[in-house]
């Protein structure tokens, strides 16, 4: 066996060295998601309309309807709607980007599930809030 030996400037082997190691002192990111059980009551479609979540967050489409987050009528984790809850619309959303103690607003709406912007009904009244944690996930329940 023998070995090849390649001359390197003893310059070019510092400089390496100093990259190496000013990366190593690079500050490190991470990220996380914050879950939240919605829940929607009341909420009675026709036939190609369904309850959404929209709300303050990109995560929940920032107030706008055509990103709103779609709820199932069966609680996860069934595969299938063998324990319907309909007109009760329920989903956990992990939501990106907030802090434990953020507050997250939200409304339920009905929305069509073809065209986003036809929107048949928001939530009346004041937005829903809730606090957003690590542990317990908080539930979060809003009445059409």
């Amino acid at each position: 066996m023998f070995r090849i030996r390649h001359p390197v400037p003893k310059g070019v082997l510092w400089l390496a060295m100093l990259s190496l190691i000013s990366n190593a002192q690079s500050t490190v990111t991470f990220t996380y998601f914050l879950p939240v059980d919605f829940q929607c009551n009341n909420g009675v479609t026709t036939s190609g309309y369904s309850v959404y979540v929209v709300g303050n967050l990109p995560d929940l489409g920032n107030w706008d309807p055509a990103k709103a987050v779609k709820l199932d009528t069966f609680q996860p984790p069934l595969p299938k709607p063998t324990d319907p809850l309909y007109p009760t619309w329920a989903r956990q959303i992990k939501i990106n980007g907030a802090k434990p103690g953020d507050i997250l607003e939200w409304k339920c709406i009905i929305r069509n599930e073809t065209n986003p912007n036809d929107v048949q009904k928001w939530q009346a009244g004041a937005n829903n809030q809730v606090t957003l944690a690590f542990k317990p996930t908080p539930t979060s329940v809003g009445t059409l």
